[in-house]
Order: C-alpha cells, then structure tokens, then sequence
C-alpha cells in the first residue's frame, strides 16, 4: 500500500520526498509547500526504516523545528513515538552546534559552561579593547569593527590568518584602520578568557573542532547519516563548510530553498551555495516545486515579471492555480507623512470592509526609520500594531542585568557580565576600582572575579588591594552564595533568589513609578520563562521522553534564551495588531495584505546597492520576497519627496515599479480620477487622506523614471545618466497637492506665505552640510518656498527646497 505521508502532495513534491537515499537539491519557491515536504521527508523516511537517531535536520528557526517535530509524531504514530522524536537532532545551525560545542569545548580551550556573547556584549568588549591600545573611538567605530570581525569569522578567517594576509593588511591602511588585526585579535583572546563565544563563533569553533579533531568528526559523521538545511540560500560559507564537513561519509544530503529569496549576504550568505550546489555533488538530484499555494496569480506572475531580470538565477516557473485576485495596487504620495496616511487610511477600510483581523495586515519597509511616520499615521486612526524586530524582551536593562548576575554563576570567567554587575545596584565601586581589578586580573592572568575572589581570600598589606577587598566583599559573599543555591535548589526557586538577592526587585519595588512596575512585570515575565522550561521538561520525562538525570538546568535554559529569534516567541498581546517590519525580517512570513511602502530609488534599491550589479540583483530579489509575502492583496507605495538629514529632497520612483508587468497593477495619484480601486466601495467615491482624487495612467508613471533605465536605439550606445532632473518630478504642484504644500509653507503666525524674493541665484556657489560646495542652476517658485536645483561637485544634481536646505553661501 502506498504510504499515507504521500496523500495530497503533488507530483513535484511526492519525488522530493520518497527520493531521500542520494543527494537532493529542493528548489522551493515562494509558498510552494517546502515546510510540509521537509516534514513529509524525514516522516518518509522513519517509516521506510531510517533510524531517527541518524537524522539531523537544520531548520529556519527553533519555533518551526519544534512544530515539525510534532508533525512528524502525528504523521507516523505508529512508528514513532515523542520520544524517539526527541533523538532527532533538529533546530537553528547556531542551536545545533552550539549543544556538540557544549560537549567538546575544553578540546577548544573553553568551558562547557561558556557564556553565549550577544551583539551588545561584544559590542562592549570591544570598545574596551580600542580603550585599552588608546585608540580613537571615531576611527574605530566598535559597531563597524564588530561587523569586520563577524565578517571575517563567516569567511572562515582566523585572527592568525588575517593578520598574515598582505592583502588583509593593504585594505586596512586603505580603510585608515592599521590596527584592525590586532583589535580582532585581541577580542577572539579575550572572548576565550572569558569562556565566551558569539554567535559566530559558534559556527567558527566547529569548523576548527572538526578540522582539528578527526576522531570528534568521525563520530559525528557515523551518526548522522542523513542531513537536511533548510534555506539553504541562506548559508554562509562557515556553515556549508560544515555540512561539507559532515557529509563527507554518507553523502546523503538533502537542500532546500530558493535562489530568489537570497537576501542575506550582508550577513556573509552566498547566493553561489545554491547555484553551485551541483558541482559540489555531481550526484545530486534536482526537484522543482515551482506551484504557489501561498498567493493569487497576479501576485504570483507580477513577482515572476520581476525576478526574471535577475542573471543569477535558477530557471523555475512558479505558478498559483488559485484566484486570479486583485491587481497590486500603487500609491503615489508626495511626502512621506501622506503616504503614511494612504496606507493607514487603506488598512482601516480594508479591514473595516471585510471583518479580518489588524493580524492579517503588514507594513513592510527597507530600512527602520520608515517606520516612525507609519506608526503615528496608524495611531491617528486608532490601528493597533507592533513593531517586529530583535528580541526587544530581552534588551530590556531589568532582564539584561538579571541575565548577567546568572550567567556570571555560571561563568566566572565572564568578565562582561562581572563589570555589567560589580556595581549593580549601587556598591560604591566606582570605575576606577573596577580599572584596578582589570589591571590585575590581567597582572595574574585570571578573569576579573576570580581576581577579586582570591583577593578577598587572601590577606594583603597592599593598600590598593585592601581598598578593593573592602569594596568587594560582599559582593563576593554574595556570587559564592548564589554558585551554592544553584545546585541545592530548582531552576525557577533558583531564578527568584538571584532576583532577590541581588537587590534588582527589591530595587524596583521600593520605586513607585509606571517604569519600576514595568521592570518587575518584566522580571517575572522572564521568571516564569523559567518554570515553564522546568514544567516542560518534568513532562517529557514523566513521558519516558527523557531519563531521570536529565533535569531542566539553567544552563540549558539560558542557551535556549541566548539563541531565541524573534520568531520564536508568541506574544498573545501582539496577535490582533497590524506588523511592521523590514522585509528581511518578514522573511518566512505571510499575510493575508501586504503593503510595501517606500519604493524609491536610493531607498529601495538602497543607494548602497546600486553601486555594483550583484547589489541590485540582491535588492530585487529582496523586493520579490516582499512581494511574495502577500496572500490576497499586495499594495505598493512611493513619496516624491522625503526629508533626509533635515532637507526636503525629490525622489524618483523604484525602477524595480517599472519591471513589473503593467497588466498587473493599478496606478492611483495625481490628475483625473480613474475607476474604483480595490479598496473602495462601489457606491461611493472616496478621496485621499489630503481632500483630492488621484490617478495616473502606464504611461505617466513611466515618464517619471530617469531615462537612464530606457533601452538605447537600435545599434546606438547606451545613453549616459541623465545631468539634468526629469521635468516631471520638479514640475509646479498638482491641484491634489496643493493644500498640503501650502500649509506646510505656512509660517509660525498662521496665513498663507507668498513666495517673495529667493535668497538665492542662479550661478551663485553654496555649500551644503552634506552634499558639500555647489554652483545653483536653477530657482523656481513651489507654494511659500522656492526650489534650487545645485549641481555639487562630485556628487551631482540635487533638487532642494530653500526654506530647509541650509545653505550657506560662498
């Protein structure tokens, strides 16, 4: 009989799941199902005989590892039990490896308790590192520095290897940053001091655990027998060098992604991992799941009349057998606050016309200050919403600084958790003191507390020293207690006394004010996190899921905090509210309505990538996982102008809005009304947020791109950019605009401002606080200001408004 896993999977995906015995290549596009054959794969390959032990399996996120788990339970029970389930390895590449870490670091020369570095503690160690060799913070900036360092370890490159590369050198006195190589050297010292890794090191340390321990990788190898990475496309160089590693034995790996959705390589992803998968397994097979379950047709095709323009690509032709659906709508704003209030004012009617949730809805943007104007456009009308991003919970200072007195118990050596804490709250152990245990933790080569611990230990007749002891007593007394409570007491018992007797909730208790009532909310919060963790596990081994001695500790459970991302978590709060977030971060997301919001050239594609073709090729596909997020309807949106560094600047619609197949949108702003748009009721014609009816045809939206993206003539050279501004975009405001801009002309008395006399002239040379010294070209009214257009040396044409351009005159 034909094994019930195959029900309802289509043909592409019935191959991609029963053949599992050789190397796969899964080319997934956008919600073609990839979760559900992941899934159906490993149940597949259980019940045919696989022994689940020998599986392991990388996926998205801990959150989606978790539910495929449970998945794979209720799809072979009578093959697999919860706890045989729980002998698959599954979850994040930083997940996986960091539990092999924890059994094989002292082969590494670190703790099995080591500590899990996040962003801002190794941002702090490193700005205590350019302190230490007097360097100038504004040269080495620690945010660009901890970058290059991460950079470096996603490429494999260890401080030894760098500091050797003559080429490594060259580019850091071209950077005016000479001593980057003894920075990351004495950062990855420092972090090994201090028993902790980052995150990247994570995949780092693995690579050299494997390189130098043959007998480590040999059993790893022997275990797992079948690997499976899902988004694949995202992989870095360090952790395909892993799964190389790995499958060096057995071979049988198994790919899943999609090249289109490769937009990650600012974090050091290669889009060639999957281009090349092929050549790096000449046996491998390829599956297409090109059928889109996710999205109408038109958002499916328009996404597809995209993409195509891409060169680095798999070939694939996605396609949805569903509705056809609505045309993508395009909104043209002439500021950025109007264009909040369109979208704004489009999700209230949306959903006020069709009963769904605010959940149903985001608003997807390229960079996080897009956000501010949309949030207050939103909280004008009442919209609830969230903004989605990092793990805001945990940067809280209550939970960060109670998260550091646990993970100092832990590790003694974690030097940045001992400054973060020594003094908190208040000991009187002012910095200087805190400089002098440095300085001789450093002298005795120990970290910081167990400098001060031998001290305390120790009678001395150095007065500086007896200075210190006196300050840190008790303090001491009070870490050494704790290190003994935490192992005669349970995990969430234990979590409450450290709040405790630290003097953190006595602290917020003794203030009242909505803030200390916030920090406490949050610290139990994060204490339940705790009880919950030991509840779960006292369940799996009631289960027979787990054995007796393997009780929830806390160092497990703050790995599971370190290395939770912000899909992991489900607040109930957030669950009817309209999303905001970036589209890297709606990656692995869907929505019933979506709105892309701020489609303008320099902005999305960033100027950034428009610098080099690989960068365009990356923002496009970026727009096509934005694009691909929406189920129903999918609305795009631009501004023609935009305030930047405190100037009113004109913008130029996304070229990206011209690849777009014509048939699939509909264009609204500007001149004559066009028929009802998909927002709207039949009965009624309702205006924009400013009072007048917008529209615009094909054709006048093309016009209003530089020529620079039309096609040259027949056997003629490609024309050069365009010097001078297209008429369109500087031409006098539309009727539709007009209030806006008058009122915002206005001056602080009230009553329209005339024009009057310009301060400025044409062939007169200004200087801007940007954009530098430039020769004005020309000067036309606009409503209460006037318009230059300024030709800058080396930069090029600018269109400025004079109340707000700030120049300055030479």
């Amino acid at each position: 009989m034909e094994s019930q896993i195959l029900n309802g999977l289509n043909p592409a995906q019935r191959e991609a799941v029963v053949n599992f015995d050789s190397p796969s290549l899964i080319i997934a596009g956008a919600g073609s199902g990839k979760t559900r054959v992941l899934t159906s794969r490993i149940a597949y390959m259980i019940e045919q005989g696989v022994d689940p032990h020998s599986i392991l399996a990388m996926t998205f996120t801990n959150k989606a590892a978790k539910e495929m788990r449970e998945r794979i339970v209720q799809m072979i029970p009578d093959k697999l039990t919860a706890s045989q389930a729980h002998s698959i390895w599954m979850g994040t590449f930083h997940s996986v490896f960091s539990r092999i870490l924890r059994v094989h670091a002292e082969l590494l020369g670190f703790p099995s308790s080591y500590t899990i570095y996040d962003t801002n503690d190794s941002k702090n160690l490193v700005k205590h590192i350019i302190k230490e060799l007097n360097l100038a913070e504004e040269k080495y900036k620690p945010s660009n520095i901890l970058s290059r360092i991460s950079t470096a370890k996603n490429q494999l490159i260890t401080p030894g290897a760098y500091a050797a590369s003559s080429i490594c050198i060259a580019e850091d006195k071209q950077r005016q940053q000479p001593e980057f190589a003894n920075i990351y050297n004495q950062y990855c010292l420092q972090c090994k001091r201090n028993g902790a890794m980052d995150f990247d090191d994570l995949l780092l340390q693995i690579n050299i655990l494997f390189r130098n321990e043959p007998d480590v990788l040999k059993y790893y190898q022997d275990r797992f027998k079948f690997i499976l990475v899902d988004e694949f496309q995202d992989t870095n160089k360090a952790q395909y060098n892993i799964i190389q590693y790995l499958t060096q034995k057995h071979n049988r790996v198994c790919v899943v992604g999609d090249d289109a959705q490769s937009i990650y390589s600012f974090r050091g992803a290669k889009i060639e991992n999957i281009l090349s998968f092929r050549n790096d397994y000449p046996g491998a097979r390829t599956f297409k799941l090109e059928q889109n379950y996710r999205s109408t047709r038109t958002i499916v095709d328009a996404a597809n009349s995209v993409i195509v323009h891409n060169s680095k690509r798999m070939e694939k032709n996605c396609f949805s057998e569903g509705d056809r659906g609505e045309k993508i709508r395009l909104m043209r704003a002439y500021t950025d606050r109007e264009e909040a209030d369109l979208v704004a004012s489009s999700i209230h009617d949306r959903i006020r016309e069709t009963g769904d949730s605010w959940s149903e809805v985001a608003v997807l943007y390229r960079t996080n200050s897009q956000s501010k104007s949309i949030e207050d456009s939103l909280r004008h009308r009442g919209i609830p919403y969230r903004i989605y991003k990092g793990s805001t919970f945990y940067d809280h200072k209550e939970i960060k600084d109670l998260l550091a007195y646990l993970r100092l118990v832990i590790n003694p050596r974690d030097d940045e958790a001992f400054r973060r804490i020594v003094n908190y709250p208040a000991r009187g152990i002012g910095n200087t003191t805190v400089d002098r245990i440095a300085a001789l933790a450093a002298e005795r080569g120990v970290s910081m507390w167990e400098a001060v611990d031998a001290l305390v230990a120790e009678p001395t007749a150095d007065a500086v020293q007896k200075t210190i002891v006196r300050k840190v007593t008790e303090f001491v007394a009070l870490i050494r207690a704790l290190s003994l409570l935490r192992v005669e007491t349970g995990l969430y018992e234990f979590g409450l006394e450290v709040a405790q007797r630290s003097g953190i909730l006595p602290l917020y208790r003794l203030e009242n004010s909505p803030e200390a009532a916030s920090a406490i909310d949050n610290i139990e919060e994060l204490l339940n996190s705790m009880q919950e963790f030991r509840k779960q596990r006292d369940a799996e081994i009631a289960a027979g899921e787990r054995s007796e001695e393997d009780q929830a500790t806390v160092e497990e459970w703050m790995q599971n905090v370190m290395l939770m991302t912000d899909q992991d978590k489900d607040d109930p709060e957030d669950r009817n509210r309209v999303t905001l977030m970036t589209v890297h971060s709606s990656k692995g997301l869907e929505y019933k309505y979506v709105f892309i919001v701020g489609m303008e050239e320099n902005l999305f594609p960033s100027q950034r990538a428009a610098e080099s073709p690989d960068g365009i090729e990356e923002e496009r596909r970026l727009f096509y996982v934005a694009l691909t997020r929406a189920k129903v309807a999918a609305t795009l949106s631009y501004a023609e102008s935009r305030f930047k560094w405190g100037n009113m600047e004109f913008s130029r619609p996304s070229c990206f809005l011209k690849e777009i197949d014509p048939q699939y949108l509909e264009i609204e702003g500007g001149g004559e009304r066009t028929p009802r748009t998909p927002f709207e009721r039949p009965e009624r014609s309702r205006p924009n947020a400013y009072g007048a009816h917008r529209s615009a045809s094909i054709e006048d939206l093309k016009k209003r791109f530089d020529y620079r993206f039309r096609q040259p003539a027949e056997g003629g050279a490609a024309p050069k950019p365009a010097r001078r501004p297209d008429p369109a975009m500087v031409a006098e405001p539309r009727p539709a605009v007009e209030n806006l801009r008058r009122i915002s002309a206005r001056p602080a008395g009230g009553g329209a401002a005339p024009a009057g006399a310009c301060p400025y002239a044409a062939g007169e040379r200004v200087e801007h606080a940007k954009f530098g010294v430039g020769t004005i070209l020309r000067v036309e009214a606009a409503s209460g200001d006037h318009r230059l257009t300024v030709d800058f040396d080396g930069v090029g044409e600018k269109t400025l408004l004079s109340n707000y351009a700030k120049l300055k005159k030479l």
